[in-house]
C-alpha cells in the first residue's frame, strides 16, 4: 500500500510540474493493478542469462547500462534474432509491446506503416548504428522498411517516448536503433544462410568478417526472391501472384587511429522490385515498383579517461519509381499508362562528446547539421492525352536544420535523473526548443520506479510542403509525452508496466477540396493518445515464457468549416493487443517455441468510388500463431523451422488486401 501511494504521489508531482493533464490516470492505475500480477506470472523471456545491470545500449548516443536510466528501452538480441529466421524486420517489431506494424503480414513488398504507441507513422525515427535514416521523398519522410532486413544485425534497440532532445525531428514517439554486426576477431569468420519458404520464397545470405593487421572488416551480401501471392484480396480466383525481389550489399571497415581513437566506415546498398495491384480487391498485372538506396556513414571516435567524443557524417540517396504499363488496364483505372519517380537525398554532420564530471555526473553535449532535398516527377496518359504533374526540383524542395543539445545525468545508489534540452534552427520554420526529464528511483534491489517527460517535434516533409498538394504555410508538429512506470527484475522473473500519454499540436492532415488539386495538407488536428504497456518474463530452467499487453485510446480533433470534429485516431491500430510466447529448451542443441498474437478489431478508411467519399470499414480481430523449432547439428550447422499462421486464419491488415496464409520457412545456416 505504501508503494502504491508513493507511486501515485510521484506521478502527480511530475504531472503538475509539466502541466500535462493525464485524465486517464485512474484507468491506468486500475488496469495496472489488475494486469501487473499477471505480467509477473507469465513474464517476458530474457535474451540470455545476463542481469539487467550488465546489459548496455547505445541508443542514448553512447554505451549505457540499462539500470542507469529511467527511459523505456527494449532489446532484441542476436540470439533472439537467430530464432526469428524467416521473419522480416516488420514481423520482428510487430510482436513488441506498444508497436503495431500494418502490412507486416501482407504480401512481400507491401506498404508497411509502423506505429509506436498509437502515434502516426512518421513519428518514429529509424536509426542504423545511431545514424538517422529516412526518405525525404516520402509523404511522411519515413524509410521504406522493405529495404531492411535482420540478417546483418547484432541487436535491435527500441527507445520509446519523445526523443527529440537527442535525435531532433521525427522522434516524437520514439526511435528504433538497428545495431549492425562488427568484426571483433583476428580470425576470419562468417556464415552462409539459405532460407526456403512454402509460398515461393528463397533467401540467401553470406557474410565474412575478420581482421588484417589493425584493420577490421565486414562484408555481407543478400538476395531474396519471393513468387508471392496477390497483394489484393482475390475474389475471383485468377489474380496474378505479386512477386518481390530484394538485393543488398553491406561493407564495413574500421581501425584504431593511435591509442585512443577509432575510425569506422560503413557502406550499404539496397534494392528491391515488387509487383503492385490496383487497389482493394482490384488486380493489376503490370504495375511495378522499384526502389534502391545507397548510404555512406563515417564515425571518428576518441576515448580518454573521463572524456570521449564522436564526429559523425552521413550521405544517403534513395530512388523510387512506379510504372503502370498499358498491356493490362484495370477495370477501375483512370489512366492507360503512368510513370512516377521520386528521389531523396539526406546529408548530416554531427559532433558530440561525453564528459564524466565526478560524483556520478555525466554531461553529454553536441551540435549537428542536417540537410535534405528531393526530386520528383510523374506523368500519365489517358483518353484525354498526356498529363504531367508539377515537378519538384532540389533547388526549391529542400530544407535544413542546425541544432545544439545537452543533457546531464546524475546517478545515486538509490536512483538517478537526466535532464536535457535542444535548440533547433530550421531553414523553413525558425527557432524552437525541446526538453526532457527522466527521473528514476530504486525501491529495492529488484524494483525500479520511473517517470519521464518529453517534448518533441516533426518538421513537415518536403512532399507536404512543395508537392501539388503541398502547403508552404505549414507549421511543425509539436508533441509532448508523459509516462510513468514500475519495473521488476531478479534472476528468474522480470516485468514492467508503463502508463503514457502523447499529445500533438498542429498535426498535419490531408484535407479534401472540391477544386483542383482536390486536396491540401493543413495544420488542423489536435491528437491525444494514451495507454498502458505491460510486459514480463520468466526464465525457469529450460522453460521460458513471454507475454505483453498493449492498451491504446486515442482521439484527433480537426477543424473544418469553423467546426470541430473529434474522432478516434487509431486508424488500422488496435485498442488491445496481447502477445504470448512459450519457449522450451529440449536439450542443449534443440529448442522450440510457440507464439500467439491477438489483435482486437481495427478501423480502416477507404475511398468508395460509388459514393465519391471516404468510408470506414471495420477489420475483425484475429489471432496470429507461429511455431518455431531450431536445432544445432554441430558447432557449424544450425537449422531453424518457422511455421506461420498456424491456424490458417483469413485475417485482414488493410481493407481489400491479402495476408499470409499458412506457410513454413526452413533456414539452414553454416558458420565458421
Amino acid at each position: 500500500m505504501r508503494r502504491g501511494r508513493a507511486f501515485e504521489y510521484f506521478f502527480n508531482f511530475i504531472a503538475e510540474r509539466l502541466n500535462i493533464m493525464f485524465h486517464f490516470k485512474s484507468q491506468c492505475l486500475a488496469l495496472g493493478a489488475i494486469l501487473f500480477p499477471s505480467a509477473v506470472v507469465f513474464a517476458q523471456q530474457s535474451a540470455d542469462s545476463q542481469l539487467l545491470s550488465e546489459v548496455q545500449v547505445s541508443a542514448p548516443k553512447y554505451p549505457q547500462k540499462l539500470n542507469q536510466t529511467g527511459k523505456v528501452i527494449s532489446l532484441i538480441s542476436r540470439a533472439q534474432l537467430d530464432q526469428m529466421a524467416g521473419k522480416s524486420l516488420a514481423e520482428v517489431l510487430q510482436s513488441q509491446v506498444g508497436i503495431s506494424v500494418n502490412g507486416a503480414r501482407s504480401a512481400p513488398g507491401s506498404n508497411q506503416e509502423i506505429y509506436v504507441r498509437g502515434a502516426n507513422t512518421g513519428h518514429v525515427l529509424l536509426l542504423i548504428d545511431g545514424f538517422p535514416v529516412n526518405d525525404p521523398s516520402h509523404i511522411s519522410q519515413v524509410m521504406d522498411w522493405n529495404l531492411l532486413d535482420i540478417s546483418s544485425l547484432e541487436r535491435i534497440e527500441v527507445l520509446k517516448g519523445g526523443q527529440s532532445t537527442l535525435y531532433g525531428s521525427d522522434a516524437m514517439a520514439g526511435v528504433i536503433n538497428l545495431v549492425t554486426q562488427k568484426s571483433s576477431s583476428k580470425q576470419v569468420q562468417g556464415h552462409v544462410q539459405i532460407q526456403a519458404g512454402s509460398i515461393g520464397e528463397l533467401n540467401t545470405t553470406a557474410q565474412v568478417r575478420g581482421s588484417i593487421a589493425k584493420n577490421q572488416w565486414n562484408v555481407q551480401v543478400r538476395d531474396f526472391v519471393s513468387q508471392g501471392y496477390s497483394a489484393a484480396k482475390d475474389t475471383v480466383g485468377n489474380y496474378e501472384k505479386d512477386g518481390f525481389r530484394q538485393q543488398q550489399v553491406h561493407v564495413g571497415w574500421s581501425r584504431p587511429i593511435g591509442e585512443k581513437s577509432w575510425l569506422d566506415v560503413y557502406y550499404q546498398w539496397n534494392a528491391n522490385r515488387s509487383n503492385l495491384d490496383a487497389g482493394p480487391y482490384a488486380d493489376e498485372k503490370d504495375y511495378t515498383a522499384k526502389a534502391n538506396s545507397s548510404s555512406l556513414r563515417l564515425q571518428y571516435q576518441y576515448k580518454g579517461l573521463n572524456t570521449s567524443w564522436y564526429l559523425r557524417a552521413f550521405h544517403e540517396i534513395i530512388h523510387r519509381e512506379f510504372t503502370n504499363d498499358s498491356s493490362f488496364i484495370a477495370a477501375n483505372a483512370w489512366t492507360n499508362f503512368s510513370f512516377s519517380t521520386y528521389q531523396g537525398k539526406s546529408q548530416g554532420l554531427e559532433w558530440y562528446g561525453k564528459w564524466s564530471l565526478g560524483k556520478e555526473f555525466v554531461l553529454l553535449a553536441g551540435t549537428e547539421y542536417r540537410y535534405q532535398n528531393t526530386l520528383q516527377s510523374d506523368y500519365s496518359i489517358s483518353a484525354f492525352g498526356r498529363y504531367d504533374s508539377p515537378s519538384l526540383a532540389p533547388e526549391k524542395a529542400n530544407q535544413s536544420i542546425w541544432a545544439t543539445y545537452a543533457t546531464i545525468q546524475k546517478n545515486w545508489n538509490m536512483g538517478g535523473i537526466e535532464v536535457g534540452t535542444r535548440w533547433n534552427k530550421s531553414s523553413n520554420f525558425g527557432d524552437f526548443i525541446t526538453f526532457n526529464i527522466n527521473p528514476y528511483v530504486f525501491l529495492s534491489k529488484e524494483w525500479k520506479l520511473f517517470a519521464n517527460g518529453y517534448t518533441g517535434f516533426k518538421v513537415p516533409s518536403l512532399y507536404q510542403l512543395y508537392s501539388p498538394y503541398g502547403n508552404s504555410d505549414l507549421k511543425p508538429e509539436l508533441g509532448s509525452t508523459l509516462e510513468f512506470g514500475l519495473s521488476f527484475r531478479d534472476a528468474v522473473w522480470s516485468a514492467r508496466v508503463v502508463g503514457f500519454q502523447n499529445k500533438v499540436k498542429d498535426g498535419i492532415v490531408f484535407q479534401s477540396k472540391n477544386v483542383d488539386p482536390y486536396g491540401q495538407y493543413v495544420n488542423v488536428s489536435k491528437q491525444s493518445t494514451q495507454g498502458i504497456e505491460v510486459e514480463g518474463a520468466i526464465h525457469l530452467g529450460q522453460f521460458n515464457s513471454t507475454i505483453n499487453y498493449t492498451f491504446l485510446d486515442g482521439t484527433m480533433t480537426n477543424k473544418f468549416g469553423g467546426k470541430d470534429s473529434t474522432y478516434s485516431s487509431l486508424i488500422r491500430r488496435p485498442a488491445h493487443t496481447v502477445v504470448l510466447n512459450l519457449g522450451l529448451r529440449l536439450s542443449s542443441k534443440w529448442q522450440v517455441s510457440m507464439l500467439h498474437h491477438w489483435q482486437a478489431k481495427r478501423t480502416d478508411f477507404v475511398y468508395d468510388e460509388a459514393l465519391f467519399s471516404v468510408v470506414s470499414k471495420e477489420l475483425k480481430p484475429y489471432v496470429w500463431a507461429e511455431l518455431q523449432s531450431s536445432y544445432q547439428l554441430n558447432k557449424h550447422i544450425y537449422v531453424n523451422l518457422l511455421i506461420k499462421n498456424v491456424y490458417n486464419q483469413a485475417f485482414v491488415e488493410s481493407y481489400g488486401y491479402a495476408t499470409q496464409p499458412l506457410n513454413a520457412v526452413l533456414a539452414l545456416k553454416y558458420r565458421w
